[in-house]
């Protein structure tokens, strides 16, 4: 073998090294839960193989959630009403993610991450969601920029919620993995957005080590946890609003407000809060939908020119 043909191969492997190292840290146990193929490089064109090499985040929708089959590790959803609080753990969540990516974007080969914490008790690795998603930067379908690194993802202050930066239509008003707005207008509401995390994207505290906040782990569609009130109050699921609800409240995308339990379905028709008696991950207004983000994606700017709608 000669220098010229070998430098390639060491290369694939450096490279390989450190997507790794991206990935987590820790005993093989714990780093099985989160195995998935390797991040397709083109090393001549140096950026991920495939179309829209920037395209790294997105939240899923409900058509698109309630259109997957079965995956390996993610269970089928139902037809109506989704899958509650249960994907199969982070690595069926991952999946979920890769599926929408890769039906959207045809081609895509990067590696998805879901923007969920976990509490290390139910067959997962113990890890805040702000961990799992890489260095940045991160934009949508579209190209526009949600934030160049972790910092630009954290809001200035608590009370704004949105990330710091973000072009302001996205920030705004996030897209599904097509591109397209999020807010379905007309009255829908349906920006609760399951994290399990806190306002810095941690493992939210819900008084029992995490359990409920991550309907354990994110395996579980029958966890209740403590039934809130009517103002918002009490619950243990936290979730962030894809969609801030005025200039002045609800604006928070990591972590707005906690619904009551992980069952499946939702509603989107409006309210503040779910009844007392409502357990479904979107009873508060939404229908159990999460963020993903892409690893070692690329700047809007480095990618093929795609033209903007």
């Amino acid at each position: 073998m000669t220098r010229s043909s070998a430098r390639p191969r060491r290369r694939h492997w450096r490279i390989a090294a450190i997507a790794l190292l991206l990935v987590g840290c820790g005993t093989a146990d714990e780093a099985a839960p989160n195995d998935v193929d390797a991040f397709d490089w083109d090393y001549v064109a140096n950026r991920p193989r495939g179309p829209r090499p920037f395209f790294s985040f997105f939240v899923t929708t409900q058509r698109g959630l309630l259109g997957l089959p079965q995956g390996q590790w993610s269970p089928a959803p139902d037809p109506v009403d989704g899958f509650g609080g249960n994907f199969g753990g982070l690595r069926g969540a991952d999946e979920i993610c890769s599926m929408l990516a890769q039906k959207s974007n045809p081609g895509d080969t990067k590696i998805w991450r879901a923007f969920l914490s976990s509490t290390g008790q139910f067959g997962e690795a113990r890890v805040d969601a702000i961990d799992r998603i890489g260095n940045g930067p991160w934009h949508d379908f579209r190209g526009y920029r949600l934030a160049d690194d972790v910092t630009g993802l954290l809001p200035l202050e608590t009370n704004q919620g949105r990330p710091r930066g973000a072009d302001p239509l996205l920030a705004d008003m996030f897209t599904g993995e097509n591109g397209e707005e999020i807010g379905g207008g007309g009255g829908i509401d349906n920006h609760d957005t399951l994290t399990g995390s806190n306002l810095t994207g941690r493992l939210f505290d819900d008084g029992e080590g995490g359990r409920v906040a991550t309907c354990a782990d994110w395996t579980s569609r029958s966890i209740r946890g403590e039934p809130g009130n009517t103002m918002a109050n009490g619950g243990q699921v936290p979730v962030g609003h894809s969609w801030p609800r005025s200039n002045l409240q609800g604006r928070h995308w990591i972590s707005e407000h906690t619904v009551n339990g992980c069952e499946r379905g939702g509603r989107t028709d409006g309210g503040t809060a779910a009844p007392q008696g409502d357990f479904r991950v979107g009873g508060a207004g939404g229908y159990g939908g999460f963020y993903c983000f892409a690893l070692n994606a690329l700047p809007f700017d480095s990618a093929p020119s795609v033209a903007r709608r």
